[in-house]
């Protein structure tokens, strides 16, 4: 049975429909879900072609049947099957297909419509023209167990020696698959597309199997007695099977297990044995061989081909006789192992796209992502973003809250351009406030630089006029930017990590956000960041002013902070003020209140000039006993 997680909303809406239909049905007849049995093996058969598809249905569990190729049961070549049409659900003794609301047609049993059936082993259901069988599977039993069997473990460097099968139709099909496993959208999708490879590739398979097991299956399977029957099904199979063939498909765990403990393409071959000690063929299977997928993406994922004769129809078998067909196996194998080792990647570059910038993301990829993950000290700048404008705004959108989202998701898109653009990572949102940072997995070669520059291009975004109707309209913007030691990597429990960053810096970094507020600024810096902006960046990027000696609430030692302003070609305050205004700081710094006073009274009123001004009248003009030139904060 195949469970896996698909992105796609539709089908995790089908889920929800198909679980809903069958509790309310449970709760209409007063059922009591009983005991859980044996599994169930559900077939579809192509009417045109023959072709089989075999899913499993585990105790308590449910597949997806339908018509595209992301459902448990594909039925690709019925158009009257929708794309998404039914689930099947393993209830105790019983198998209950429900027809999903996506499903157009109904299900037919025994010439009778119907949205849902329960079915017992052995019954039958149509949808569309394609007839699916029911069977039981018993755990306990698997097929080609027969205690007279031969047993043969074959490495890649023997099957080197061997020609492929039919070389020029294995060839053939092999100079085609990176082109169709690349069509692949899915695990579910590639284990089909394998199946369909190696039974056209194989003339003498009967039938062949792609299947996973987790983790722990590959543990029990590898740690388990061969001689004792081991009743553990795969998390995912595929099956594809020839028309002609009416058997009950069951890979071998013995077999299955063997491949994995030796890591190498595993033969068994039983039947009658003839006077040479040839197996000659009975009435069913009498050979099979189990692959091993390669790579650490595809840990627990194996090719399983099995037959009922020889080369061209003869009824003895031997090792050799299926060699040639393993080192075919073998190369789909690693063909199908590189697939899933690109999607992995693929999957984990979008979902790192979303946190960290294309040159993190290309850091991560491209070198030893788990050394990096781990945390580690380094020198680390934050920048803390917080929307301002946020509250009157909900109030005056509050019976229209999927536009406020709108609004919000605007403002944070505005901060993720501004920190990625610049090669950042984004640790946190909250709410409508995100923190990046700088410094990890890349070393700071410019320190906080990257960090200002970011502050600086979302600053105008926000401070860009806009018409009432523009999402940002009504927002402006709070940015914090601390530089110092910090822990950064993968930071968590062992039951939920991101990445991230821990330190004094962070909590720095925060403070200083919540002074522009005080300062009625844009943007608020720590002393080294500002350091770094007057001796290496060009003021055609930024410039700095210093407002204040700082001791924030709850800390003891006095900070100095400073604002970070945009080029003199978009600001309204220029050069001379700067000046200015930090001469005027430096007489409050060492004490000269007067001399402060006139200084500031000839500069253009802005929020940091107001701030000093209100600090001096509530200490009355005179510097305490104890001054050390820090005004102490009474909040954040």
């Amino acid at each position: 049975m195949i469970r896996e997680h698909d992105p796609d909303e539709s089908v995790r809406t089908s889920y929800r429909q198909a679980d809903m239909v069958l509790r309310v049905y449970d709760q209409s007849i007063g059922f009591a879900r009983p005991d859980m049995s044996d599994p169930f093996s559900i077939s579809a058969t192509n009417p045109q072609t023959g072709e089989v598809v075999i899913s499993t249905v585990e105790s308590g569990g449910t597949i997806r049947i339908g018509r595209s190729r992301e459902n448990d049961l594909p039925a690709k070549w019925d158009r009257g099957i929708s794309r998404i049409h039914a689930c099947a659900q393993h209830c105790g003794h019983e198998l209950r297909v429900s027809c999903l609301e996506s499903g157009r047609g109904p299900l037919i049993v025994d010439a009778e419509k119907s949205r849902e059936a329960a079915l017992q082993a052995g019954d039958e259901f149509q949808i569309g023209k394609t007839s699916f069988q029911v069977e039981s599977v018993d755990p306990s039993s698997t097929i080609n167990e027969e205690s007279d069997l031969d047993e043969f473990s074959v490495s890649s460097a023997d099957l080197a020696n061997y020609e492929f099968g039919d070389a020029q139709k294995q060839i053939r099909l092999l100079c085609d698959l990176p082109d169709q496993l690349a069509r692949a959208d899915s695990d579910a999708e590639l284990a089909n597309m394998v199946c369909g490879i190696l039974l056209n590739a194989i003339p003498e398979a009967t039938a062949v199997a792609a299947m996973h097991y987790t983790e722990g299956g590959v543990s029990e399977l590898v740690s388990s007695d061969p001689d004792t029957p081991c009743t553990l099904l795969p998390d995912t199979m595929r099956v594809q099977t020839r028309a002609e063939y009416n058997g009950q498909f069951r890979p071998s765990r013995r077999l299955v297990g063997r491949a994995f403990r030796t890591g190498e393409s595993t033969i068994h071959i039983w039947g009658v044995r003839d006077e040479s000690g040839q197996f000659t063929l009975t009435d069913s299977l009498n050979w099979a061989f189990n692959v091993p997928i390669p790579g650490h993406a595809s840990v627990g994922w194996c090719l399983y081909v099995a037959g009922a004769g020889g080369k061209a129809g003869a009824i003895c078998v031997t090792k050799e006789m299926l060699e040639s067909d393993i080192r075919f196996t073998q190369l789909l194998a690693k063909f199908t192992g590189a697939t899933h080792s690109i999607r992995q990647l693929q999957q984990t570059q979008t979902q790192l796209a979303s946190f960290l910038s294309p040159k993190v993301v290309e850091s991560l990829t491209t070198t030893n992502s788990a050394e990096l993950l781990t945390p580690s000290e380094r020198d680390i700048t934050v920048l803390f973003c917080d929307v301002r404008g946020f509250s009157r705004k909900s109030e005056q959108h509050q019976d229209n809250l999927l536009y406020l989202l709108d609004c919000v998701k605007e403002a944070l898109g505005a901060m993720t351009h501004g920190i990625l653009g610049f090669d950042g990572a984004i640790a946190d949102f909250q709410g409508d406030a995100a923190l990046g940072f700088w410094g990890w997995p890349v070393s700071l070669e410019e320190g906080p630089l990257p960090a200002c520059r970011a502050a600086l291009d979302i600053q105008r975004v926000f401070a860009e006029p806009r018409n009432s109707e523009g999402l940002l309209d009504g927002f402006s913007i709070g940015l914090g930017i601390a530089h110092g030691r910090a822990v950064a990597g993968q930071i968590g429990t062992r039951q939920q990590a991101k990445v991230g960053v821990f330190g004094p810096v962070v909590n720095q970094g925060a403070r200083i956000e919540g002074l522009t507020r005080h300062f009625d600024v844009s943007i608020c810096i720590d002393e080294q960041t500002s350091r770094f902006v007057r001796e290496e960046m060009e003021t055609t990027e930024g410039r700095v002013r210093r407002l204040a000696r700082l001791r924030p609430k709850g800390m003891d030692t006095p900070i100095e902070v400073s604002e970070l302003l945009p080029p003199v070609s978009h600001s309204d305050v220029t050069d001379r003020n700067i000046l200015a205004y930090e001469s005027a700081l430096d007489a409050v710094i060492a004490g000269d209140w007067t001399q402060a006073r006139t200084m500031l009274a000839k500069l253009p009123v802005d929020g940091a000039v107001t701030f000093l001004n209100e600090k001096l009248s509530q200490l009355g003009d005179v510097p305490p006993a104890s001054w050390d030139g820090a005004f102490a904060m009474t909040s954040k």
